[in-house]
C-alpha cells in the first residue's frame, strides 16, 4: 500500500531553505542602507561644512566691512574733536574739514588684509550739485528743528500741509485741546493697534510716522536709497519704487530739511563765552569793535534799553532819553549805530543776548553755513530761488567768513530788513552731525553701510542714533580700485 506524499515535511524544507536564505538578503539590504545613508550624511556634512565655511567667510568679510565703515565714523569724530592748530579755526567752525573733504573722506584705506583692502567713504547730499555726492557729513544744524520752529516755518518744509500742523500739533503738546484737525490720545485709542502719543517732543525723525496724516511719501520724499542724487527709478512717475511725480527734481522730504535736535552752547567761532550785550559789567572792547560802535551800545544801555537780539544793531537808530554830560549827549538826540559791513561780522559773532552765557545753550537755530536749499526756503524773508543763492555763494567763501552769519549781508544776498528778520533764527555753526559711511573691500566688493548722529554739544561727544543702511544698496558706484591704478 502506497504512502500517502507528505506535504507537511516538503513544505518544512523549502520554507526552511528560504529562511536560510532571507537572513543573508536582509543582510545584504541592511547594507546597502546603511552605505546609502552613510554616503547621504557624508554629503550633507560636506554640503554643511562648505555652507559654514562661505557663511563664516561671508561674515568675517561683512563684520570687516562693519569695521572699515565704523573706522570711518571715528576719523569723522576724531577730526571734529581734535585740537586746532595754532592760528586756525576750532574744527567745528571750519567747514573746510568736514562738509567736503575728498581728500580726508572719500576710499581712505583701512587694511589690507592680504585677500582684500578694506577703505571707507563719508558721503552726504550736495545742496549745489544734485547729480553728484559730497564727500561730507550731514550738519543735522543745517535743518529746521521740527520740535522748536514756529508754524509758519513748518507751513514752508516740504509736504507739510496745515492739516498735517494739527497733528503734529497735537502729538507735541502736553494737553487734551484737540486743533480743528489735529487728533489727541482719544484718536490713537481708537485705532486697529492703539498706542500712547509723545506729547512731548520728538526724539527721531521717524516718530513722525506715528503722527496722524504723516507716511513714508512725506517723511522720505523720493529719495529711496538716502543718497541725495536723483535716480532713474525716483523720476518716473508710478512705474517704479518710490512714487514720485517725474519732474526732474529730487524730493528728499522732511527728512533733507527737518531734524529733532539742534542745541549747542552759546560762544564764538573760537568757543569762548560771548559777551551779553545787557550786562552790566561786559567788557565790549574785549571783541575788536570799533570805538564808534561801543560809545553807541553804551549810550543804549544807559538809557535802560534792552537788545533783543545782536543783529538789532545793524542800522539801528536811538532818541536819547536824558542828557548826560560825561558824553555830552542831550535829551532828544537822535543816535545812529555805526555797525555797518565792516563791525557785523564782530558784532555777530562776539555778542549775544542771552543771560545765562555758556551755561545755558541755545535751541533750535538753523546754520546758514550747512542749511539745505529746502531749509533755508523755509524761513521768512526767503524763497526758493534766495535759498539756492545762498546755498551757491557760501561755498565760495573762505572758513573765517562763515564765523557769523553776517556774510548775507556783506555778500548782499539780503538786505538790512531782511537780515535784522531772519538773523534771530540763524547760527554759523553745529553740533550734532549725521555720518554715513561706507566700508567696503576690494576685489570682493562687500560693504556695509552705517549711519549714525553724533552729539558734539557734549563732552565727549556721544552717539545718539545709529542705524545699518546696507539693505537700501549702494549709494552710487565705487571707484577705488580705479583711484589706485590712476585710470
Amino acid at each position: 500500500m502506497n504512502t500517502p506524499h507528505d506535504n507537511t515535511t516538503s513544505t518544512s524544507r523549502h520554507e526552511r531553505r528560504a529562511l536560510s536564505i532571507r537572513p543573508r538578503g536582509v543582510v545584504l539590504l541592511a547594507v546597502l542602507i546603511v552605505i546609502t545613508m552613510s554616503a547621504m550624511v557624508a554629503a550633507s556634512l560636506l554640503f554643511r561644512m562648505r555652507a559654514e565655511t562661505a557663511t563664516s567667510a561671508a561674515t568675517l568679510s561683512g563684520d570687516q566691512a562693519h569695521d572699515a565703515a565704523m573706522s570711518g565714523i571715528d576719523t569723522v569724530i576724531a577730526m571734529l574733536t581734535a585740537p586746532p592748530l595754532e592760528g586756525a579755526l576750532p574744527p567745528l567752525s571750519d567747514t573746510s574739514l568736514w562738509l567736503d573733504n575728498p581728500d580726508m573722506l572719500k576710499n581712505q584705506l583701512v587694511v589690507d588684509d592680504g585677500a582684500n583692502r578694506w577703505y571707507f567713504t563719508i558721503y552726504a547730499p550736495s545742496s549745489v550739485d544734485p547729480d553728484s555726492p559730497r564727500f561730507g557729513v550731514i550738519d543735522e544744524t543745517g535743518k529746521v528743528n521740527i520740535n522748536i520752529a514756529p508754524d509758519e516755518v513748518l507751513l514752508s518744509l516740504p509736504g507739510m500741509t496745515p492739516e498735517l500742523l494739527d497733528t503734529l500739533r497735537d502729538y507735541l503738546d502736553n494737553n487734551d485741546e484737540t486743533r480743528p484737525d489735529g487728533a489727541e490720545q482719544d484718536y490713537y485709542d481708537q485705532l486697529p493697534t492703539p498706542y500712547l502719543i509723545r506729547n512731548g517732543p520728538l526724539t527721531t525723525l521717524e516718530e513722525l510716522l506715528l503722527v496722524k496724516g504723516f507716511n513714508a511719501s512725506i517723511l522720505y520724499g523720493e529719495d529711496a536709497n538716502f543718497n541725495g542724487l536723483l535716480e532713474p527709478n525716483e523720476d518716473d512717475g508710478d512705474e517704479s519704487f518710490p512714487p514720485d511725480d517725474n519732474d526732474g527734481q529730487l524730493n528728499r522730504g522732511l527728512l533733507g530739511a527737518a531734524t529733532v535736535d539742534t542745541t549747542g552752547p552759546d560762544t564764538d567761532a573760537e568757543g569762548n563765552q560771548r559777551i551779553n550785550l545787557n550786562g552790566r559789567n561786559s567788557n565790549l572792547r574785549d571783541t575788536g569793535l570799533s570805538d564808534a560802535t561801543i560809545s553807541f551800545i553804551e549810550s543804549v544801555r544807559a538809557d535802560g534799553v534792552q537788545f533783543t537780539h545782536p543783529s538789532q544793531l545793524l542800522g539801528m537808530t536811538h532818541r536819547v532819553q536824558r542828557n548826560d554830560r560825561r558824553s555830552g549827549l542831550t535829551q532828544g538826540q537822535t543816535l545812529r549805530s555805526p555797525v555797518d559791513a565792516t563791525d557785523l561780522p564782530i558784532v555777530m559773532d562776539k555778542l549775544t543776548t542771552n543771560p545765562g552765557g555758556r551755561r545755558v545753550p541755545i535751541f533750535g537755530l538753523l546754520n546758514v553755513n550747512t542749511a539745505s536749499v529746502a531749509a533755508l526756503a523755509a524761513l521768512p524773508q526767503i524763497d526758493a530761488t534766495l535759498a539756492q543763492q545762498i546755498a551757491e555763494t557760501r561755498v565760495t567763501l573762505d572758513p573765517q567768513q562763515l564765523t557769523s552769519t553776517a556774510w548775507l549781508y556783506t555778500e548782499g544776498l539780503l538786505d538790512e530788513e531782511a537780515y535784522k528778520a531772519v538773523a534771530p533764527l540763524l547760527t554759523p555753526r553745529g553740533y550734532q552731525f549725521r555720518i554715513r559711511s561706507i566700508g567696503f573691500g576690494v576685489p570682493s566688493g562687500r560693504f556695509r553701510i552705517m549711519e549714525v548722529i553724533v552729539d558734539f554739544a557734549q563732552d565727549p561727544p556721544r552717539i545718539v542714533y545709529q542705524r545699518d543702511l546696507t539693505r537700501l544698496g549702494l549709494p552710487f558706484p565705487l571707484d577705488a580700485e580705479q583711484e589706485e591704478l590712476g585710470t
